[in-house]
């Protein structure tokens, strides 16, 4: 299993890899509920446009280090999140932003009961 470190390499080798043109930010947008990882982002070009991915582009892999991530970042529970937001810029600086969405696990709570 990788590291965080290497998740987040991963994680932005991935969007580096749908970038074909001048770019100031780019971003992946994380669900994760139950085991189930959804995913969608874009980038910003230099012409300031948002620019969306195609999610299929990404390798399958993505998902399985997103929830390996999830699984290293929860554990003890003391860092409970079921959304984030991955930041990355053209210097390789990035942030990873985590995100409890109680409304969001309210309602898998409430479908899981039906």
């Amino acid at each position: 299993m990788r590291t965080v470190s290497e998740i987040y390499n991963f994680i932005g080798d991935c969007l580096t890899s749908q970038i074909t043109e001048s770019w100031i930010k780019s971003e992946l947008k994380i669900e994760i509920t139950e085991g189930m990882v959804g995913y969608n982002g874009g980038f910003v070009n230099s012409q300031e446009e948002y620019k969306s991915f195609s999610v299929r582009d990404f390798p399958r892999e993505l998902r399985k280090e997103i929830k390996n991530l999830h699984k290293t970042t929860t554990e003890g529970g003391n860092n409970r999140w079921n959304r984030a937001i991955f930041r990355l810029y053209p210097d390789g600086k990035f942030d990873m932003e985590f995100i409890w969405d109680q409304e969001l696990h309210d309602e898998i709570d409430r479908l899981n009961k039906e």
